[in-house]
C-alpha cells in the first residue's frame, strides 16, 4: 500500500496531520500535504469544517458559563460536552 493511501485510511479514523505523521514515521509537513490533496479532492473533510457546516459556527469556546448555554444542536455531540 501507498503512503498517500495510508494517510488517507488514517484521517479517515479522525486522525490529525500530527497524529498521522507519528503513526506512520513519516515528516508532519508531509501528513499535512496529503491530508490538504484528499481534502482538496473531497475525499475527506476536516472536523471544523464539517462543524462550521452542520453546527452554525463550530463548538463554543470560552468559560463554563458560556459552555452550559449550548446551542441545542450540540446536545449529544461529544466534542461540545462540558469536560
Amino acid at each position: 500500500m501507498s503512503v498517500l493511501a495510508d494517510v488517507l485510511r488514517e484521517a479517515r479514523t479522525g486522525a490529525t496531520s500530527d497524529g498521522i505523521a507519528r503513526r506512520l514515521g513519516i515528516d508532519p509537513g508531509l501528513a499535512e500535504a496529503m491530508v490538504d490533496h484528499w481534502e482538496r479532492l473531497g475525499v475527506v473533510h476536516r472536523a471544523h469544517d464539517v462543524l462550521a457546516q452542520r453546527c452554525g459556527g463550530g463548538c463554543p469556546t470560552g468559560d463554563e458559563q458560556a459552555r452550559a448555554a449550548l446551542p441545542s444542536g450540540c446536545a449529544g455531540c461529544p466534542i461540545a460536552q462540558p469536560r
